[in-house]
């Protein structure tokens, strides 16, 4: 089973999802006043780097590219994958490190709290959750979630509309037992192309682990054995 990529003309259209419940696709999109007010907000707060570093930084990812997301982990990810450099792989530990240094200069409005990087690791887990991910946890899911176009939660639908995808590779390294992971903000010029991939050629999976993506995620797996292009195996 494959979903169809999400398509904004069908926003509150009645669908069956993978439970069997009638359900309606909920916007996931950016309408084109949206997409220019979000283009402006981000581009002002480039305004607080260097022009040079800037020039630099848009030059690797392209006119087209801004953060589509607001404020939040979600936006922070995205930002730091471009302020370390856009089309080309950076380790998750690396990754860590910009987001920590990032969201700790940002202030936020809660006594709790001294910055934005603590609030986000003083989040409280989800009641009932079977799996309560740490901050880190959290950041890696949605790494992945970036790279969802399905209908009912293409939590990446945005980064398409600007012509970005976010890729993930998965590399087995000795001592680590999950191995180790590098991600890539790769940007294109045209939105159509804009396919993420997950690429787990260099990861020897273990037993008990699924060795393949599950059918809501559209995009380009690459396995040891096998190549799955928006679900469909080459």
């Amino acid at each position: 089973m494959v979903e169809m990529i999400y398509n904004p003309d069908e926003v509150g259209t009645e669908i069956t999802n993978s439970k069997g419940k009638k359900v309606k696709i909920r916007k996931y999109h950016m309408t084109k006043e949206e997409m220019l007010v979000g283009q402006e907000r981000w581009l002002k707060e480039l305004s607080f780097f260097s022009p040079q570093k800037v020039k630099k930084l848009r030059k690797k990812s392209g006119k087209r590219f801004f953060n589509p997301f607001r404020k939040g982990i979600y936006y922070y990810q995205i930002q730091v994958l471009f302020l370390l450099g856009s089309n080309e792989w950076h380790s998750f530990s690396r990754i860590l490190t910009s987001i920590r240094s990032y969201m700790s200069k940002i202030p936020v409005e809660d006594s709790r709290f001294d910055n934005a990087w603590d609030k986000f690791r003083g989040k409280s887990a989800r009641l009932c959750a079977s799996r309560c991910k740490d901050d880190q946890g959290r950041i890696k899911e949605n790494f992945q979630f970036f790279q969802r176009l399905s209908q009912l939660h293409p939590y990446g639908y945005k980064l398409r509309q600007v012509g970005a995808a976010v890729d993930v590779k998965r590399v087995t390294r000795a001592g680590i037992s999950n191995g180790v992971y590098f991600y890539r903000l790769s940007t294109y010029t045209n939105p159509d192309k804009a396919w993420p991939i997950r690429d787990y050629s260099r990861y020897k999976f273990p037993m008990h682990e699924k060795r393949y993506i599950s059918y809501k995620f559209l995009g380009t797996i690459i396995t040891m054995d096998k190549e799955i292009v928006q679900g469909v195996v080459k």
